[in-house]
């Protein structure tokens, strides 16, 4: 609180975090980072068994943590996650709307399959456990929700022109719902990772190259960690970031520098 009496609000111990791609590098490094301080975190993954053992690592370390099968390219399987989630745990402070796929190949090569389910499940979920979840955090008058972006939302992505479109669209959503639940005091903002190492890139590029080439491409000098993000994020959900929404906030070692 500060001389104006309005209290700046942000996460607390107990409150609730809900996290897409629970599983993967970035979900369980968020994960572990609002279970060691308090939070109860739902974790929403497809990969049953990742997203049990991200579950084990939170609740090992003392937290408390729930797993949720859930195919985000099924409408009726995020309501039901969402009515598992809020019977478990109640209305989340944090929603984190990290799972996306990212199908590789050139315009030419692309399959329209392979463009919708890019959109299905990287735009239209998060759009869809937004209305699921909104309605609840909407009526605490409190929270924040972070989607995450790409820095190939600003540069474009050759053989990844859909997974590129995809976050340029978050981006986007990030502000129009920004300016929508501002006045229920929920804050809406986007993380731009830069590239780490997580699953996705090592699809296409060993990890000793990822690393090598960071080296030198790089103006920090290394590759991301799935921990650098879950920084961001938690400062994100803190009441340091309390007057910040609408906002797309990078952390890539200076590879790409947003306006």
């Amino acid at each position: 609180m500060s001389e104006d009496g309005i209290v700046r609000d942000g996460f607390k111990a107990g409150d609730v975090v809900v996290i897409t791609g629970g599983g993967g590098g970035f979900g369980r490094a968020f994960a572990k980072r609002f279970g060691a301080n308090g939070g109860k975190i739902a974790l929403w993954d497809l990969d049953q068994a990742s997203g049990e053992e991200s579950a084990k690592q939170v609740r090992a370390a003392g937290g408390d943590a729930t797993f949720f099968k859930v195919d985000l390219a099924s409408a009726a399987d995020i309501q039901r996650a969402a009515k598992e989630t809020l019977d478990k745990y109640g209305a989340p402070f944090c929603l984190i709307n990290n799972a996306s796929v990212f199908p590789r190949g050139t315009v030419l090569e692309l399959t329209p399959e392979q463009w919708e389910l890019t959109f299905r499940v990287n735009v239209t979920a998060p759009f869809l456990i937004a209305k699921a979840l909104g309605p609840a955090m909407i009526e605490k008058k409190r929270g924040c929700l972070i989607n995450i972006s790409s820095g190939r939302a600003l540069e474009g992505a050759a053989k990844g022109s859909n997974y590129a479109a995809t976050k340029a669209a978050i981006s986007s959503l990030t502000k129009s719902l920004a300016l929508e639940w501002a006045p229920h005091g929920i804050r809406v903002n986007a993380l731009i990772p830069g590239q780490s190492l997580t699953a996705m890139p090592m699809v296409a590029t060993p990890r000793e190259k990822l690393i090598a080439d960071a080296a030198v491409h790089v103006p920090l000098g290394r590759i991301g960690y799935p921990e650098d993000m879950a920084g961001l994020a938690w400062f994100l959900a803190s009441a340091d970031a309390a007057w910040m929404t609408g906002q797309g906030v990078a952390m890539n070692g200076g590879a790409v520098m947003a306006p």
